[in-house]
């Protein structure tokens, strides 16, 4: 039974991955890191080096980023750390300030309901 205070099942995924080779470039490797997203059909947003921000359900959203880290080591990477950040809400925070529904800018236009 859902309650109206238990999280939405669209979340923001925030993700960082720092892949480690003996050699080569690491950012050719997290480059094949950012294809996995680019093909997995959700909206996301590239944010330069830092990370990468994607909206979706929680446990496909997960996926995707394991999907990553697995396309590190396809690629040569040792070790791979990713760090993660989630931002979900309940349907009530619309109102509130921490909210992405604050308008669509250019920097959020991807993540914009398309009804």
């Amino acid at each position: 039974m859902t309650t109206s205070n238990q999280p939405q099942e669209e979340v923001f995924l925030a993700f960082q991955i720092i892949p480690r080779l003996k050699e080569g470039n690491n950012f050719e490797v997290v480059d094949e890191a950012i294809k996995v997203v680019k093909n997995a059909n959700v909206p996301f947003q590239v944010v330069g080096a830092m990370e990468t921000t994607m909206k979706g359900e929680l446990d496909h959203l997960l996926e995707i980023v394991k999907d990553a880290q697995q396309a590190c080591y396809d690629h040569g990477a040792l070790e791979v750390i990713v760090n993660i950040k989630i931002h979900s809400k309940t349907p009530q925070a619309t109102d509130t300030f921490c909210t992405y529904d604050r308008g669509v800018t250019k920097a959020n236009h991807m993540f914009a309901n398309k009804e």
